[in-house]
């Protein structure tokens, strides 16, 4: 009996300590702020709000000056403006006429699809205009949202530069993977964003790490050679080496290494950002961001607001129902009807499930389950004439009986592209499987007798 106390105890404290969790969070100091440290819940556009954007085609030209040899130069003029001996100067369209293609307008589009699911953005819209190439997006509205619409415009191309010549040395086309990785050491966790090049590819970054090194001449006077590592033409790092790289791998450090969780995790997002554009083929056509506008929700926030109050309220009139009616078994019922919506809360934020509109219905399907579920346990453990497994059995072929075809259906809604649905899907598949696992395993413990 003692041994039975004990466990329910313990049980109850476990749910004290989720349901804090899910409805108060876990923050920790960030910038002299507290943060709640658990994921955000990822809210569809219907909810969240929206950014609608327009990225055009650009049609702007470069004043591009050549030496006598036909390369680019970078100093190509006199104090006085004029251009130097043997030098030209030509304007250059960002985008040729050639590559204005319906082809490459179609690549573009997919590119920046490819890129929006990688990023993680699950509930957006893509249309273009196949005639000029313009692109519409719609966008879930979030902290991240300015930060994507910057990264998604970029070419992505990857390019290794002599700092003096501006002599390509490697570029994207050498690339074989791209990823954030981190080390970590008793001082601490350093990131790296990890470039991984094909055959030739390595063997050419071999090359380079030989030439572009530290030297010491025979004064002892050091000297480097450095090279350029860019993205766009917008320089990352400007680095030499220390050692030969023979594996094929360039690794580069993003960021301090760090103790601090928030401030690793960040360097890894900003490593990730770069190694999707990386990673992903280049964009034929360059694009600019012209409009970018926000929407609000499809229903107002107070709206909202008084419909979860009335969803409390009701919740909150069947627990004091369920605490009279059954007594101190009513409050243990109760308090494990809590302890499971607040679990499910925590596995949508970690499922990356997107919260939709529509979804706020399977919500509230899956609070009349569990409610259900936990009054029919309550009352067989009350009426004493069955023993505990038995009423699980029984309990449990009820309603296997009438929610497995309810969780088909879940699991199809989920693969569906729509996101409306593939929501209502996501949000009851997870809200069976813990209700079903969860109430087997604490419920019933809290409920059963002591002996």
């Amino acid at each position: 009996m003692k041994t039975n106390r004990l466990i329910k105890v313990l049980v109850i404290l476990i749910i004290l300590a989720i349901s804090l969790i899910s409805f108060v969070g876990i923050y920790a100091k960030e910038n002299n702020l507290r943060v709640n440290i658990l994921p955000e819940y990822l809210l569809s556009t219907n909810l969240s709000g929206s950014r609608v954007a327009k990225l055009e085609v650009d049609t702007s030209s470069n004043e591009v000056v050549y030496d006598s040899e036909g390369n680019v130069a970078e100093d190509g003029e006199n104090e006085d403006g004029t251009l130097k001996e043997g030098y030209t100067k030509k304007e250059e369209k960002v985008n040729p006429d050639e590559v204005l293609t319906k082809e490459n307008y179609e690549i573009s589009k997919k590119l920046i699809e490819k890129r929006l699911k990688e990023y993680g953005v699950q509930d957006f819209t893509i249309r273009q205009n196949t005639d000029n190439g313009d692109i519409f997006l719609e966008l879930p509205e979030n902290n991240n949202t300015d930060l994507l619409l910057s990264d998604i415009t970029y070419v992505g191309k990857f390019e290794i530069l002599d700092e003096d010549t501006q002599e390509v040395l490697l570029d994207y086309s050498k690339v074989k993977d791209a990823r954030a990785v981190y080390s970590s050491t008793e001082y601490g966790t350093r990131v790296f964003l990890s470039i991984e090049f094909n055959k030739e590819g390595s063997k050419k970054l071999e090359e380079i790490t030989k030439n572009y090194i530290e030297t010491t001449d025979e004064e002892g006077n050091e000297t480097t050679k450095n090279i350029l590592i860019n993205l766009d033409d917008e320089t990352l790092l400007e680095t030499y080496f220390t050692e030969t790289i023979t594996n094929g791998i360039l690794q580069l450090s993003i960021g301090s290494i760090s103790t601090d969780s928030e401030e690793i995790s960040s360097y890894l997002e900003q490593a990730a950002e770069v190694a999707t554009l990386i990673d992903s083929n280049i964009m034929p056509i360059k694009y600019n961001l012209e409009t970018n506008t926000y929407l609000s929700s499809a229903i107002n926030k107070d709206i909202l607001q008084i419909m979860l109050y009335i969803i409390i309220a009701i919740v909150a009139v069947a627990l004091i129902y369920l605490c009279v009616k059954h007594k101190l078994k009513g409050v243990f019922a109760s308090i494990s009807y809590i302890g499971c919506i607040a679990l499910l809360l925590i596995v949508l934020r970690y499922t990356n499930v997107v919260i939709s509109l529509e979804a706020i219905s399977s919500f509230i399907i899956l609070l009349i389950i569990n409610y259900l579920f936990v009054k029919n346990i309550t009352e067989k453990i009350e009426n004493k004439e069955l023993n505990i497994k038995e009423i699980a059995r029984q309990v449990y072929l009820k309603y296997i009986s009438i929610l497995f075809p309810l969780l088909l259906i879940a699991i199809t809604f989920t693969f569906m592209n729509w996101i409306p649905v593939a929501s209502i899907g996501m949000v009851m598949f997870w809200g069976i499987l813990t209700i079903f696992v969860y109430n087997y395993i604490v419920t019933i413990t809290l409920l059963k007798d002591e002996k």
